[in-house]
């Protein structure tokens, strides 16, 4: 059962989607208008189904606060909009939710249309840090670049300042809780997309920039593409690595005498974790390692099943997790697909868990135990930072209560209590057709009962400077290695 679909490809697609601004004929759906009427309409079914079904009603705020944002929110809508414009406030609403795994989505008509265009980006790719703002590369070749070295601070672009457009794109990055390293986490990598997509693509751009303690001004063509190619932030792993592709795993010893394990997860896969772990677990045991390195950065979730699977090597006790709905079906359900699944997956968690009815909710109780076979019990280093999220904080919550690992990196990007997943049904607006992603299920941590809107903080937190990422250190790895005394 997925906790999370490619969360980082939905809200990169997301940010790349909304954010044409070029003129199309009348026919276009990018430009075409909706009357206020019919956005009310949307708005009105939407909050209709938020409140009906979505589990983090009434964990940060009551069901009463959300019914009052709702009609504030529908009471402004007096102006016909674009499906983007439209998209855009339904965003800044949802992320009142506090919900990681909630997310607006363009409708398919749009991402259709706009898929078959090149537009507009800007050459020069930037890198937020800290709040401040870094050139780090051109994607035009055949620019003059010799005036903006890498590592050149930006003031502004195209006349805004940096530190508004930086705010202004966080807003619209979904997280759990009150957490912001998800939010820094995304922002530098989806920075150059949000640039264009909420502040238009002009056919210039321009910036100014810092030269020792003068402010000099840059102008230059826009880059026309589909779409920018990711940001080279870490460097590519090593041959000595052994990896299991559709379990998105791999491994490989750090020493010659086989002590220390770097293991990374890149995702928790439904497929073949069950052999990968197999294998790597009998192999720490063949080799008596000492050390185990688990590299959960920018783990976006996956398969519940895989990360109970992974705690069963590590964890020395016991422990409960809990899967809780408020509803039997979905609401609503003639905007949606899926209910046929939802009922499917409350079948299979009475049958894997046990079934518990607590305040008018069921609760799937499912019991994570130790295995005795190639157990791990020696000493474990997590990585982790604002992109674990999902599956990945369940994985480091349980071993942080279980005192079996130290935390290395800065704070997770998914709540150290739980979330809202398990699975998700896409909503579909009947005027603007704008999708709507909906968890059906609250996912606790038992372990960590108490609200906290804040991920799982590490013991050595780790910060990386402009040289970090334009030397591509691996900061996390090289505190590992300082604590391990690895030469």
């Amino acid at each position: 059962m997925s906790l999370l679909n490619n969360f980082f490809g939905v809200i990169f697609l997301f940010y790349l989607l909304i954010s044409p601004s070029y003129a199309q004929n009348k026919k276009s759906v990018i430009t075409q208008k909706y009357e206020a009427k019919q956005l009310k309409e949307d708005a009105e079914i939407l909050k209709n189904i938020t409140t009906a079904m979505h589990p983090a009603i009434g964990i940060y705020q009551s069901k009463n606060y959300y019914n009052n944002l709702f009609d504030d929110f529908i009471s402004n809508l007096k102006d016909s909009l674009t499906e983007k414009e439209f998209r855009i406030k339904l965003k800044l609403l949802m992320g009142n939710l506090y919900c990681g795994h909630t997310e607006v989505i363009n409708s398919k008509k749009y991402y259709r249309e706009i898929s078959k265009n090149k537009l507009n980006f800007s050459s020069f790719i930037f890198l937020p840090i800290q709040n401040k703002l870094f050139v780090i590369g051109n994607l035009n070749k055949k620019q003059d670049t010799n005036s903006v070295k890498k590592g050149t601070e930006v003031i502004r672009i195209n006349g805004i300042g940096v530190d508004s457009i930086i705010k202004y794109s966080k807003r619209f990055i979904s997280s759990d809780g009150y957490n912001q390293t998800s939010k820094n986490h995304f922002i530098q990598l989806s920075f150059n997309n949000f640039l264009v997509g909420l502040f238009g693509r002009p056919d210039t751009f321009n910036f100014d920039y810092l030269d020792e303690s003068k402010i000099k001004n840059i102008r230059y063509c826009a880059f026309k593409a589909n779409s920018l190619p990711p940001l080279p932030l870490q460097k590519k792993d090593d041959s000595l690595f052994t990896k299991f592709k559709r379990a998105q795993i791999k491994y490989r010893f750090l020493d010659l005498q086989n002590k220390t394990m770097l293991l990374k997860i890149a995702a928790f896969s439904p497929f073949q974790s069950a052999k990968a772990y197999r294998k790597i677990f009998k192999k720490l045991q063949k080799y008596e390692t000492e050390n185990l390195i688990i590299d959960l950065r920018n783990n976006g979730g996956g398969s519940i099943e895989n990360a109970y699977r992974l705690l069963s090597y590590l964890i020395d006790t016991s422990k409960k997790q809990t899967m809780r709905t408020s509803i039997k079906n979905y609401p609503y359900k003639k905007y949606t697909r899926g209910n046929v699944l939802f009922k499917i997956t409350r079948f299979v968690f009475g049958i894997m868990g046990k079934k518990e009815i607590l305040y008018e909710s069921d609760n799937y109780i499912f019991t994570i135990n130790p295995r005795k076979k190639n157990h791990f019990n020696k000493k474990i280093l997590v990585l982790i930072n604002g992109g674990s999220f999902s599956a990945s904080i369940l994985v480091a919550a349980y071993l942080k209560d279980n005192n079996r690992a130290e935390f290395i990196g800065e704070e997770t990007g998914g709540a150290i209590e739980g979330c809202n997943a398990g699975v998700m049904p896409y909503y579909k607006l009947p005027n603007t057709n704008v999708r709507i992603r909906m968890p059906a299920f609250r996912v606790i941590n038992d372990v960590y009962p108490k609200i906290t809107a804040h991920g799982l903080l590490p013991k050595y937190k780790t910060e990386y400077s402009l040289n970090d990422y334009l030397q591509q250190n691996d900061v996390d790895l090289i505190k590992a290695k300082e604590i391990l005394k690895l030469n």
